[in-house]
């Protein structure tokens, strides 16, 4: 009896085994990638429509992941709706416009840039996205004639009038970066994907230094907006929260520094520990702070006829020994 036990162990091991999943995928349509998961192993089915994933491109390494990050992986941070009920899991594209904007980003050497973020305007937003590790971009559309907006930090904004459909390659430029009129320099951002979403250290790069967590949050991939006010694209109003802590009050993101914060997640695929209607979800995680004491900080934000802005802040600290 003891060995027949012993027996089943093995087996389950084995069979849980064999589902970690390890592909190269080098820029081959949603659909194939999703086809190669479900054929590559027998515990999960996948359920989509074949066309309407077709356009979508993957361009992504599989290392030894399950079978449910495996699609979320492939699927990135298309506007994509996943559902895993029991062995079934669903891939429904949430944007089902017949048209769409597609490209590439590369830097001047013509490397692929990834993450970029890519806005469609016509009097206004109308959708966008961001680039994935080959650069390519594809974007749902109806409109026929539209504004392209492609930025990057450290990079120079790309503005183009397009007609929807194939826009080719979109070539960046790099450019100092500044903020209120000053020089900001450091490394460019490394992004990374991390399960539902994605994560950049900000400690060690140019984002470090961009003023305050407000001002950084609106240069983060897939989101746009200011002063409290974000949205994630194809997701909606995300919740935030600093150090596990939820924000309920919109000026906590201007008296945090950008110099405090260690690391962004932005999460697209938010699991079971958030609200089930919450479809996305910004972590913000701040440095340690050195010492005990406390911290006075005043600030001031001009506008005038809502086109030019002033922001000003003063921070004092008394830790142990006096204040800094």
């Amino acid at each position: 009896m003891k060995k027949i036990y012993i027996l089943l162990l093995c087996l389950v091991a084995m069979s849980a085994k064999a589902q970690q999943l390890s592909h190269d995928f080098q820029n081959v349509s949603l659909s194939e990638a999703l086809i190669w998961i479900d054929n590559a192993q027998d515990h999960y089915k996948l359920n989509f429509i074949f066309d309407e994933l077709e356009d979508f491109t993957v361009t992504t390494r599989l290392e030894n992941v399950s079978v449910r990050d495996a699609v979320r992986q492939v699927c990135g941070f298309y506007p994509m709706h996943l559902t895993f009920d029991h062995q079934d899991i669903y891939i429904e594209c949430t944007q089902k416009e017949d048209t769409k904007v597609i490209g590439r980003v590369v830097d001047d050497s013509g490397n692929p840039i990834e993450f970029a973020n890519i806005t469609l305007l016509n009097d206004g937003f109308v959708n966008g996205g961001i680039s994935n590790e080959n650069g390519d971009f594809v974007i749902p559309c109806k409109t026929q004639s539209i504004t392209l907006k492609v930025s990057y930090i450290g990079y120079k904004t790309v503005t183009r009038n397009i007609s929807v459909g194939h826009v080719g390659t979109i070539t960046l430029q790099p450019e100092t970066y500044m903020v209120k009129g000053v020089e900001v320099k450091g490394e460019i951002p490394q992004y990374k994907m991390t399960q539902g979403g994605l994560t950049v250290d900000v400690q060690h790069s140019i984002l470090h230094n961009i003023g305050t967590a407000d001002d950084l949050l609106s240069m983060m991939p897939m989101m746009k907006g200011k002063d409290g006010k974000f949205e994630v694209l194809a997701k909606g109003e995300p919740e935030i929260y600093i150090n596990n802590k939820k924000v309920r009050d919109k000026s906590e993101l201007k008296q945090l520094k950008s110099v405090d914060i260690k690391s962004v997640d932005v999460i697209t695929a938010p699991g079971a520990q958030y609200n089930a209607e919450v479809n996305a979800v910004i972590r913000i995680k701040t440095m340690k702070t050195q010492g005990d004491g406390l911290s006075l900080m005043v600030t001031s934000d001009t506008w005038k006829n809502n086109k030019w802005s002033s922001y000003n802040d003063e921070i004092s600290h008394r830790r142990t020994g006096g204040f800094c």
